[in-house]
């Protein structure tokens, strides 16, 4: 049985908001308590949550979402492969796993019928 448009339309539309709701959110609360960061590597770090906030606003938007989405998808991502490449098991962290797939997903469906950056 094959979907209709609306359907589809209304996946995608709800996959983004899910997606890039959940990005702002899990880049903010990181920074909301946080102090001025001191060295490079804190300002990094900074950067990194900065990042994953923007990536959610624009996936929250619908504006440029192959960007926001490649660059989400890399933010979650690279922990995952980086432990992977150090012997960790691959089912061993279930939730970021759950991120990256739901995050490529949005990637791979991109915005909708209902975006800013549409047409």
């Amino acid at each position: 049985m094959a979907a209709s448009k609306t359907r589809i339309d209304w996946s995608l539309f709800l996959l983004r908001l899910a997606v890039g709701g959940m990005a702002l959110l899990a880049g903010l609360e990181p920074l909301l308590g946080a102090r001025i960061p001191g060295s490079f590597q804190q300002l990094a770090h900074w950067g990194l949550h900065l990042a994953e906030m923007l990536c959610g606003v624009f996936m929250l938007l619908g504006l440029w979402m192959p960007v926001a989405s490649l660059g989400l998808t890399l933010i979650i991502g690279w922990p995952l492969v980086h432990g992977w490449l150090h012997g960790a098991p691959f089912f061993g962290n279930l939730h970021g796993l759950f991120l990256l797939l739901v995050a490529l997903a949005s990637a791979l469906g991109g915005a909708g019928k209902w975006s800013v950056g549409r047409g």
